[in-house]
């Protein structure tokens, strides 16, 4: 058997010199020979349990007396067959344990010594990089599921389960088949064996049977005597005796349509007309407020405690008369324009107030100051 075989001294008490050693990952045959000291003197092992513990990139691991580890002849030596289990690739540092008393009670760990693992040239990564590995793999795979179905299926011959892939006959007899069919159902060949009454179908209906029945209108059905088949009328008939003419739009509170759009009538914008100083209210949103006079005139926007306006309320306002219009807040209300113009410009001038918030309004168009 070759080896490779390194030796070193350890001191319990001291550092020690000691020449690097480098192994490499996945070797089975590196030998370590230790001789352990204590504060320069031989140990004496032949009463102790020793352990090696190993600190690497894999984790930590240990040996000892049943994983590689014999003490030889002369005092204070031993041998370590190095697992390449118990160490991953780059720097390893060990440790060397000795427990002694009748129970191993006392343990003593030597300094530490340290060594290099590096990894294989020749490794499994390499191997399986190679272009030709993956379809060895393949065929392995292939080969080894057929030979998995072949022992199933020769494990399945001269059993008690039967044949494989025998299909059932309803008609095989004989019990000692593969294809014969436990607990058949027996098929009812007459009527009677399902409960029918062997005659035709009005006899099962009424005493001394009678002929097929035959298809009546279907007015027939409702009244005595019968009538023609039943007429469709118009929709309004239904609703009031001696039938009526058709709904309009407005019957309904429907937009009327003209041309595929709202009616002009309809869409158009309801007015309040005012000649003197007005102040708005709840029945004006959504409405234009004409003002038409000669003289100076307002139009206040009152609190909305005094006038509840729902959100997003809003109305125009327009000066149709010569004299000037101011737009004036109520106590708490605040207008927001632009400047803070709140005068309808020149006649026939169009203010829009839209409600914002409580008491906020914004107010926009043709305003002066």
């Amino acid at each position: 058997m070759q080896t490779k075989d390194y030796s070193i001294s350890l001191d319990m008490m001291r550092t020690l010199p000691f020449r690097p050693f480098e192994v490499v990952e996945g070797d089975t045959g590196n030998i370590l020979h230790v001789t352990l000291l204590n504060n320069g003197d031989a140990m004496d092992l032949s009463q102790c349990m020793i352990q090696i513990a190993f600190a690497s990139s894999i984790g930590f691991a240990m040996q000892d007396e049943t994983s590689g580890i014999s003490k030889t002849s002369d005092t204070g030596t031993f041998d370590v067959m190095l697992l390449p289990t118990a160490y991953g690739a780059g720097n390893v540092s060990a440790d060397v344990q000795v427990y002694s008393g009748q129970l191993s009670e006392t343990l003593v760990t030597s300094t530490r010594f340290d060594f290099r693992c590096r990894k294989s040239l020749i490794s499994g990564e390499i191997i399986r990089a190679n272009a030709a590995y993956p379809p060895l793999v393949e065929a392995a795979r292939v080969a080894n599921e057929a030979a998995a179905f072949a022992l199933a299926a020769a494990e399945r011959i001269d059993t008690s389960i039967g044949e494989l892939n025998v299909q059932a006959d309803w008609n095989e007899a004989d019990t000692t088949e593969d294809a014969y069919i436990k607990n058949k159902p027996a098929i009812p060949s007459t009527p009677g064996a399902v409960g029918a009454a062997p005659a035709s179908h009005a006899s099962q209906h009424q005493q001394g049977g009678s002929d097929p029945v035959t298809p009546i209108p279907h007015a027939q059905q409702h009244q005595q005597g019968g009538s023609d088949p039943v007429t469709p009328i118009l929709h309004a008939s239904r609703h009031a005796q001696g039938g009526a003419d058709a709904l309009v739009a407005g019957d309904i509170g429907a937009a009327r349509l003209v041309g595929g759009v709202i009616d002009a009538e309809q869409a158009a914008v309801l007015l309040n007309q005012q000649t003197a100083s007005y102040t708005a209210s709840v029945e004006d949103n959504g409405k234009d407020i004409h003002l038409n006079s000669a003289s100076a005139d307002t139009l206040t926007i009152p609190a909305q405690s005094n006038a509840a306006f729902p959100e997003k309320a809003f109305f125009f306002v327009t000066r149709t008369g010569a004299g000037t219009l101011t737009l004036v807040p109520d106590s708490g209300v605040t207008l927001l324009s632009a400047g803070g113009r709140l005068k309808i410009a020149e006649q026939y001038g169009t203010a829009l107030l839209r409600k914002l918030s409580e008491n906020v309004w914004l107010v926009t168009g043709n305003l002066s100051v």
